[in-house]
């Protein structure tokens, strides 16, 4: 099938509701009256028609951007084509799978020891453009199902006040569908189809996209929003107490007398066949007696049971309770039942507290990460889990997926509340200095870590302390985990450890036995665990009651994480000691080199060894016996708990500054260089410095600087009006602009190589004529001045581009060897009147440049630059 075939096929089958509305880079879109768009791609992946990844990512993010909803199809052939009638059918009637949900792939969070490239790009711009902070607004390797019911991972997770976000950052090798193939590019079509369906906006940006990072920042926030907007995903994990029952008699009178003792949580095993759906309508007539307003929720695993279930309850319901509930499947039902894949998909749109008792039929499948997360969403009054399993460690397993949720309480509310473990601690001082250790703006440089901090005294130390209050028959059996700086780090932690008869394994994303390390570790058979990051997130363990940060940080997210791994309550655990390494650390200026501790994160700055944190006067018995192995006395002592990130946090960096005033990073350098600008906190880099400001300092220096207000809005016409001005010392600035529009891609983007190339074309046209070349001596005028590549580049970057760049009007990316027109600008002008506007422009400005030169030949160069 050719393309005119299949547009018209497409638009005869979808005609009344969309619309043709125009070509893309290998397909069309169509749109419908209610906002809503269908990408249609063709022959995308031809091999034989090559494009840039960069270029798919960018037309997609746009129209995703643009579009309520934006769904992409492939079809090239017939059988494509029936495919798209099928899947767009069931999108249409909301007709998913809703029998099995399966589970394949893994979650990378649990296997990658630090954040890949793409990831690290993403992280970094996420927090360039809305502040240390933001990463509590988004998840990495979020789960959900497609249409069919397989468990998918996205990247990353941002929920908006409107609508979820999936960013799926992109190495070309995996997502071009040139190098993938279509079968590849197929799924890779379904899972964003599938979201789509869901509610989600689905942006992608290549690692080549990433790399040019002033309009990668641009497009982050515009197509991200604002920080107001975005939710907080980094939610407290708190434990549930989970009661597990395993009877056939006096089910109910069980659960009714343990709900009297206060306990509200239960695993329920019943062998098959012993009724265990009427056992809970038993109990939820039971229930509804007490309150008819009772709010509940039933998860059962398949489409069928789902209708008997509502078949039996309303059955039941009628016959015996004589008070009217809306029963069924409706979202404003007051006893919903849906399936698994129902809610693991939907979930998001309802409240954490929506439901007063919630019950899971079927509950061994809640092992599957999408409905273990609907499970742990939810914070009910009761929640009861029914399965027929008799194995014990799945029974386990499920206590452990049952016995948490998320919650928005903070860190010190939650251990006020005796919901998570008092937490006590110890400081080891150590004699590494800090105060040269660079600082990048959001931590310590990583190779400096490992220069100062992997140090043999200062591993000792750990060692030390860790032997002589953990690793004695007086105290109980305690685990824990040892955060170092890297996974060469861990690995020598470990050893020392091991060679101090001290049992400890170090585990990372590369070391294949990790997996096996954790689990022994799990079941007591190794105390320590040392590593990097690989257990920062998506991984925890109730037994961990100590916890060592080895690593000094100046993130709070990257504390609070590591943190969190041994926050829960368990068994016999009577607290979570955690130890911090205290090194010593200077500052420069107003800046103090100090990472974060528990103190800080706590906003605690009285310590006191070993005592309990939030109650230093309550004492235990492991604290009387720490007590009396501690050699000094133990007084108070007062610390200073204040951070650069938390004295700091709404400064503004030089990048974030010259974004708000919409002028270049070198403009604004080059006034603090000249005493024109004073930043309000000054960091030494070596030779370099990091320059902070107060948000103040905005409204100061643009009515200093006599500045316009210039944002996104307003960029349109002050690009006109720049061009307007027709003022030029040199020819550079015409030229310039006529050869990037000549070599521009669609997204506004050209190579420097080609730009040069072109640039170059107009002087030596004048030197083969024997022309003068400007106003006053030109290098140009030179032909081993043309014929050097790298000189005109540089010629071109120092002066015309430079121009367009201080006003924000263009950007360079040294690491793609490109520029291009800023994001924003780019939409506005992307139309073929403008460029046109702008061409005739500058080329009536040349022709009167050229006026008192003569010889200028306007047709020919009327063609070249394809001036209409």
């Amino acid at each position: 099938m050719n393309i005119e075939i299949i547009k018209t096929n497409v638009i005869d089958f979808l005609k009344p509701t969309f619309k043709f509305e125009k070509e893309l880079l290998r397909g069309f879109l169509l749109i419908n009256s209610n906002n809503n768009a269908i990408m249609i791609d063709y022959q995308i992946c031809d091999k034989s028609n090559a494009f840039k990844y960069n270029e798919y990512t960018k037309e997609q993010n746009s129209l995703m951007f643009k579009y309520d909803s934006c769904y992409r199809f492939l079809i090239d052939d017939e059988k494509d084509f029936e495919e798209f009638k099928v899947i767009y059918s069931h999108i249409q009637n909301n007709d998913f799978n809703e029998d099995k949900i399966k589970q394949s792939g893994v979650n990378r969070e649990l296997k990658e020891i630090d954040p890949t490239l793409p990831e690290a790009y993403f992280e970094s711009a996420f927090i360039e453009c809305y502040g240390r902070e933001s990463l509590s607004k988004i998840r990495r390797e979020f789960p959900i199902i497609d249409f069919d019911g397989q468990t998918r991972w996205v990247d990353y997770l941002i929920q908006h006040k409107d609508y979820n976000i999936a960013i799926e950052k992109n190495g070309e090798t995996y997502h071009h569908p040139i190098i993938t193939g279509k079968t590849k590019y197929k799924s890779q079509l379904h899972k964003q189809n599938s979201l789509v369906a869901y509610g989600f906006k689905v942006f992608r940006w290549s690692l080549e996209g990433m790399k040019t990072t002033d309009n990668f920042y641009d497009e982050v926030k515009k197509y991200i929003g604002d920080l107001e907007d975005l939710l907080d995903l980094q939610k407290l994990s708190i434990s549930r107490e989970i009661t597990l029952l395993s009877h056939q008699i006096d089910s109910l009178k069980e659960l009714e007398q343990r709900r009297e003792n206060g306990e509200k949580n239960f695993l329920v095993v019943l062998p098959t066949g012993t009724g265990k759906t009427e056992i809970l309508i038993a109990d939820l007539i039971e229930q509804y007696k007490k309150d008819k307003y009772l709010k509940v929720l039933i998860l059962v695993p398949t489409k069928q049971l789902k209708i008997d279930t509502i078949k039996k309850v309303n059955y039941r319901f009628e016959n015996e309770l004589h008070v009217k509930v809306l029963i069924g499947e409706e979202k404003n039902s007051q006893i919903l039942i849906q399936t698994y894949s129902w809610m693991s998909r939907y979930y998001q749109k309802f409240n954490s507290l929506d439901f007063d008792y919630i019950a899971v039929d079927e509950a061994h499948h809640a092992v599957a990460p999408t409905l273990q997360k609907v499970i742990q969403y939810f914070n009910p009054q009761m929640l009861l889990g029914l399965t027929a399993t008799d194995k014990r460690l799945d029974e386990k397993s499920l206590a452990e997926i049952f016995g948490k949720y998320e919650s928005n309480l903070t860190l010190v509310e939650a251990i006020k509340q005796d919901i998570l473990a008092p937490i006590k601690a110890f400081r080891v001082k150590s004699n590494i200095d800090l105060s040269e250790v660079r600082f990048n703006g959001k931590d310590y440089s990583s190779t400096d870590l490992q220069k100062t901090v992997i140090t043999p005294s200062r591993d000792q130390l750990i060692v030390d302390v860790l032997k002589k209050y953990f690793v004695d028959k007086t105290m109980p059996f305690k685990s824990g985990l040892i955060f170092c700086v890297s996974v060469a780090h861990a690995k020598k932690v470990a050893k020392l450890l091991q060679d101090n008869e001290i049992s400890c394994k170090a585990v990372s994303g590369n070391d294949n036995n990790s997996q096996k390390y954790i689990e022994e570790y799990q079941n007591g058979e190794i105390q320590f665990l040392t590593t990097c990051s690989l257990l920062n997130e998506g991984w925890d363990s109730p037994r961990t009651s100590i916890i060592v940060m080895a690593r000094p940080t100046m993130s709070k997210v990257l504390y609070a994480q590591q943190l969190g791994r041994g926050t829960r309550k368990h068994k016999g655990k009577e607290a979570l000691y955690v130890i911090d390494v205290v090194d010593n650390y200077g500052g420069v200026g107003t800046f103090k080199n100090t990472p974060w501790s528990i103190h800080s994160l706590l906003g605690i700055s009285e310590y006191k060894p070993w005592a309990n944190m939030l109650n230093p006067n309550k004492l235990s018995y492991e604290e009387i016996l720490l007590e009396g192995l501690y050699e000094e006395e133990r007084k108070l002592e007062y610390i200073d708990i204040f951070t650069f990130e938390e004295k700091y946090a709404d400064y503004l960096s030089d990048e974030q500054l010259a974004r708000e005033l919409f002028i270049s990073t070198g403009t604004l350098r080059s006034w603090v260089k000249k005493n024109e600008v004073t930043p309000d906190v000054q960091i030494s880099i070596g030779k370099q410095f990091l320059n902070y400001y107060h948000p103040s300092k905005i409204e100061e220096i643009r009515k200093n600087k006599k500045l316009k207000v210039h944002n996104d809005e307003t960029i349109y016409e002050d690009f006109f009006e720049f061009i307007n001005e027709g003022t030029y010392s040199l020819s550079y600035k015409m030229i310039f602009i006529l050869s990037f529009l000549q070599t521009i891609d669609h997204n506004g983007e050209s190579t420097l190589d080609d730009l040069v190339m072109e640039f170059k074309k107009f002087y030596q046209y004048r030197i083969d004529k024997n022309l003068k070349m400007d106003r006053s001596k030109s290098p140009f005028e030179k032909q081993d001045f043309i014929d050097n590549n790298s000189k005109v580049k540089q010629n071109i970057l120092a002066n015309p581009f430079e121009k367009f760049e201080r006003k924000r009007f263009m950007y360079h990316c040294k690491d793609l060897n490109n520029i291009a027109f800023s994001n924003v600008l780019w939409n506005k002008i992307n139309n073929k009147n403008d460029i046109q506007k702008i061409k005739k422009k500058f080329f009536d400005d040349l022709i009167k440049y050229y006026e008192e030169y003569g010889n200028f030949d306007i047709d020919y160069w009327k063609s070249n630059w394809t001036i209409i």
